[in-house]
């Protein structure tokens, strides 16, 4: 077992501990290969009139009048290199070299009209949320070495129709998350002797609830919304004894924020339509990060800010067949340079996304997108830390590259 004094040596690095959850307005990632991707997700919340709405707004299934499924593949790249330019005599000089990784995305949704009130409808999503890979000899090892976060869930929902206008939704996703994470930890007492490790390797399930509604003020204009509660996930671990090697059992837990988003569509003739969307995350309710070992228990600062977010879009029907799309998306930084970690690299958020759809004679829809992610320069500024440990820097490469392809079948009545 640890004993009180190397408790606390490993409790210095372990204030620095931190889980990861991918990157979004704030941590969530939104693309999950659906054909508002193709838009940066710009007014999807007034319904996309395929069976992708049962996730992005289950009220918005009233407009399907037929059995619908849609399935999507893709994959996520991301490019992140930190430019060093203070280390420490703990941290040394490492860059950490390139971070990013590849990775795939995939969802299904299943809609289904029981009768002119009654919607059902299924979303099954699965991605990465997170895969950086540093170099071990980095400076920001005691921040993170190695991250890796899968989640996956199913979100069953329902929709009412009340008036031929006004529909209500309402989905319970219920999401697995697993998350790998390592990281160095200082030896306080000797900078010549071995440092030590703290590895997070656990898993969770969690549920939420999304409330939605949509109103159709005529038939080219109509507006949605939808609220997300949060997530609270609890991981396991271990932290390695700095000096003699022994490991004592950990946990620590991480909320996924609040969700809320508003979303506009308006068709201008037969031709254009145009999109919108303005959200809020609840990042700060990501306060402090709760880590607590067998004998001890410290809380993991973030000092994170909600976060906003605005989209715009439009889609251009080019012909019978062809429909074109684009859009842009920002989203606000939710944390300072102070406070920001190496496992969770964000900053202010742009996305510019292009997409198409091709109708076949049967009916079927077959969607691109791709989507270009720029996170910034992500400033890290960790100097106030004592000076054995303080390093700071900024990211010269920071983006991901989202890239899905959309199938949507109507099944009839």
């Amino acid at each position: 077992m640890f004993d009180k004094k190397n408790v606390r040596l490993a409790g210095f690095a372990a204030l620095l501990l931190s889980s990861s959850a991918g990157h979004a307005g704030g941590l969530w990632i939104t693309e999950y290969g659906q054909p508002a991707m193709g838009r940066a997700g710009a007014g999807e919340e007034a319904g996309t009139d395929d069976a992708t709405t049962a996730l992005l707004n289950p009220a918005a299934m009233s407009r399907i009048k037929e059995r619908q499924i849609t399935v999507t593949g893709g994959a996520i790249y991301s490019d992140i290199e930190f430019d060093l330019e203070q280390g420490s005599q703990l941290n040394g000089d490492g860059d950490g070299g390139s971070a990013g990784s590849l990775a795939p995305l995939g969802s299904v949704y299943y809609v289904q009209p029981l009768d002119d009130r009654w919607t059902l409808g299924l979303s099954a999503v699965a991605l990465t949320g997170s895969a950086l890979d540093y170099d071990d000899d980095w400076a920001g090892r005691f921040q993170a070495q190695d991250v890796s976060l899968i989640v996956a869930g199913l979100a069953p929902a329902v929709s009412y129709r009340f008036t031929d206008k006004f529909s209500v939704g309402l989905t319970v996703p219920v999401m697995y998350s697993s998350l790998e994470l390592d990281i160095a930890v200082p030896n306080l007492v000797s900078v010549e002797d071995k440092e030590g490790k703290a590895e997070i390797d656990g898993d969770d399930v969690q549920a939420a609830v999304t409330g939605s509604f949509l109103y159709e003020f005529t038939e080219n204009t109509r507006i949605g919304g939808r609220i997300t509660s949060k997530f609270d996930f609890e991981y396991d671990g271990n932290l390695n004894r700095v000096q003699v090697g022994q490991e004592v059992g950990l946990e620590t837990e991480l909320t996924m924020a609040a969700v809320a988003r508003l979303g506009l569509m308006h068709d201008f003739g037969e031709k254009w339509s145009a999109y919108a969307t303005l959200g809020w995350d609840n990042w700060s309710q990501l306060g402090d990060v709760n880590l607590s070992t067998t004998t001890n228990g410290v809380a993991l600062p973030r000092r994170w800010e909600d976060t906003y977010h605005y989209a715009l879009g439009a889609d251009y029907r080019l012909s019978d067949t062809w429909t074109l799309r684009a859009g842009a998306a920002y989203d606000t930084n939710p944390v300072s340079s102070r406070d920001r970690t190496a496992d969770m690299p964000l900053d202010r958020q742009v996305r510019l996304a292009f997409g198409a759809d091709y109708i076949r004679d049967s009916g079927m829809k077959i969607s691109g997108s791709l989507v270009y992610a720029d996170y910034g320069d992500a400033a890290i500024n960790s100097s106030r830390q004592p000076p054995l440990v303080g390093y700071k820097g900024d990211y010269s490469e920071n983006q991901i590259w989202f890239a899905a392809v959309a199938f949507n079948w109507p099944l009839g009545d």
